[in-house]
Order: structure tokens, then sequence, then C-alpha cells
């Protein structure tokens, strides 16, 4: 008995057919992030993940977007317990900026290396209304600065807001040590 043979052509010709309907979104569905460059624009906040890093849906990306020049305490993960003052960043981040809208520029140097679009953040509406979410969680005392080249632009005017908190005691310079606050870290 004879298999009936389908012609290798046709079954490429559905192979491919296949791979570029997924590459068009679902009805409703924000077309997936391709790594390429992205314009500054706003955003609608989907999600905060922790103290410096959101996830946004805006024309050309939807996904994660790391907060450049600020590095806040962890939260918890998994086994590893939350740092000082970790869950407290994160939840100023959601009061400030969480289901809200935001206008997103990506920096000089635009994808971290997991893949995160690097960008500074400024509220649209909401708590953090044309306010610099870098600037509002150094003055809160709910991040240090970590300025990483060439991402320098606003690194003095962060610095000048964590050492105003510092000095004054607020968020983590009030209650936690630094080995405290970014266990592990420099």
């Amino acid at each position: 008995m004879r298999r009936p043979r389908v012609p290798v052509l046709a079954l490429a010709v559905l192979a491919a057919a296949v791979l570029v309907a997924r590459q068009v979104p679902f009805a409703g569905e924000p077309p997936a992030d391709r790594g390429g460059p992205v314009a500054a624009g706003v955003a609608d906040v989907l999600e905060v993940l922790d103290g410096d890093t959101v996830v946004v849906r805006m024309a050309g990306y939807q996904g994660p977007v790391r907060i450049v020049g600020v590095d806040t305490p962890e939260i918890a993960h998994g086994d590893e317990p939350a740092a000082c003052h970790g869950p407290e960043a994160a939840a100023a981040v959601r009061a400030w900026l969480g289901g809200r809208r935001a206008v997103v520029r990506p920096a000089r140097e635009q994808r971290d290396r997991y893949g995160r679009l690097l960008a500074y953040v400024e509220g649209v509406d909401g708590p953090l209304a044309g306010r610099d979410l870098a600037r509002a969680l150094a003055v809160s005392g709910l991040a240090r600065p970590l300025p990483i080249a060439p991402n320098l632009d606003d690194a003095p005017a962060i610095a000048e807001r964590a050492a105003r908190a510092r000095l004054m005691r607020r968020g983590l310079w009030g209650t936690c040590g630094q080995a405290r606050a970014f266990p592990g870290r420099g």
C-alpha cells in the first residue's frame, strides 16, 4: 500500500503560514517586543514588579522597564527574604504608578543584560504627576543612587536627593544599615 505523499513545498508553505500567523497578535493582544530601539512615549503601567522595575505597554513596546539611576532594596524572591525597605519601595511605586500612565524615556543604552528596557519614568497622573520616579525614590529614602555609564544624564540630581534623604535619615537610611538594605552589594 502506498502512502500519499504531501509535496514538501506545501508543508513548507503551511509551516510558514503558521509562523507568520503567530507573529500577528490576537485581537486585544499587544504586539510582542522584538528587542529593537524604543521611542519615548506615554505608557500604561500594567504592573509594579518591585521598587525599580515596572511592566508597561506603550506604542512599540510592552514589557519590563528597569528604572535608570537608582537601586531599591529587593523584595522577597522564593526562599530569599526581602531586604530592609524592599517591600516599602515596591509599595510606594505601586501607590505612585500602579494602574496609571507614565512617560517613559529610554536611556542612551536601552537594554540591560536581562533584556529589560532601561528608562527614565515620570508620572502623568496621580501622586507622581510631573515627577521623575528615580528622583522621588531617592529623596524618599527608598533607593540609593546607581549610576551606570552611559546612562548618567540624571546622576547628579539623583545623588543630591539621596544625600538629602540620608542626612535626614529618611526611609532605609533611618532604619536600615547599608548592609541590610542591600545585602551582598557594594
